[in-house]
């Protein structure tokens, strides 16, 4: 027995923090099984530590640049160093960085809240090809202020499925965001509506291991943040728990328009 009375010790010692050490995988083959276990998750426990420390420091980083970036001009407002014709200027970037912050905040509480019993899922009966064509109107207009291409590819029927119409125009709304903010001028954004809901882009796409990782919180944020336009870190992840929590599916990769494609699946009627 002291193989295992050594196996929960380190256990134990496991659920005070500590994730350096190991049980000895020794002794009768199912007494080194479970000390296998312990390791396998110690050393799992390690890693999603780590993801949330890096994810914390992103998010950090991400709350502190529009922070400075309002508290800087308030003060000068407050110091009447900005006057006259500058503060309506300084008015409205003071809103957008305080938009930044707002969103940031609720798509945090959102995924925090995914998963709580209380988090509200209203499903019925909801015809896709209205929801999208609702959506296409707003997105066809914020493309065409940043002279990108607004693709719509729609189905001449309704398409009837059950989910929660208000949370699924989330999940097409952030993954529209994303793609608007990657894909230069003179590309195309798409949003298709067939078997499933597609949101294509023809910007500079990912890799296949960025496919692999683009639902983890803040994986994609913390590699491009310094190379392309990003967003809050926590869109897709919270897209990809929505589309759970609806019972559906969501998956990345390339587009044939070239750059990423994300794909959703919605369950039938």
């Amino acid at each position: 027995s002291r193989p295992l009375r050594e196996t929960a010790a380190v256990a134990r010692t496991m659920s005070g923090g500590r994730r350096d050490l190991r049980a000895d995988e020794r002794g009768p083959a199912e007494v080194a099984e479970v000390a296998g276990a312990v390791n396998s998750l110690a050393d799992a426990l390690a890693r999603s530590e780590a993801r949330q420390r890096e994810f914390l420091l992103s998010v950090s980083h991400e709350l502190r640049t529009p922070l400075t970036a309002v508290t800087g001009f308030a003060e000068s407002l407050a110091d009447g160093v900005v006057t006259g014709s500058e503060v309506p200027a300084v008015g409205r970037t003071i809103g957008r960085e305080a938009h930044r912050l707002d969103r940031l905040v609720a798509d945090l509480l959102d995924l925090a809240r995914l998963g709580a019993d209380d988090f509200r899922v209203d499903l019925a009966p909801v015809d896709l090809t209205a929801l999208v064509s609702a959506a296409a109107e707003v997105w066809r207009a914020r493309c065409a202020a940043k002279d990108v291409e607004f693709r719509l590819e729609l189905p001449a029927h309704p398409v009837v499925r059950v989910t929660d119409p208000r949370r699924l125009r989330q999940v097409l709304d952030g993954l529209l965001e994303n793609a608007l903010r990657v894909t230069p001028a003179g590309r195309p954004v798409v949003l298709s509506l067939g078997d499933v809901l597609q949101v294509r882009d023809g910007g500079p796409g990912l890799s296949e291991e960025d496919y692999r990782v683009a639902f983890r919180k803040g994986a994609l944020h913390a590699k491009y943040e310094r190379s392309r336009p990003v967003g809050t870190g926590v869109g897709l992840a919270l897209a990809h728990g929505l589309v759970t929590r609806l019972g559906g599916t969501i998956e990345a990769g390339p587009a044939p328009e070239g750059g990423a494609a994300f794909t959703v699946g919605v369950p039938g009627a």
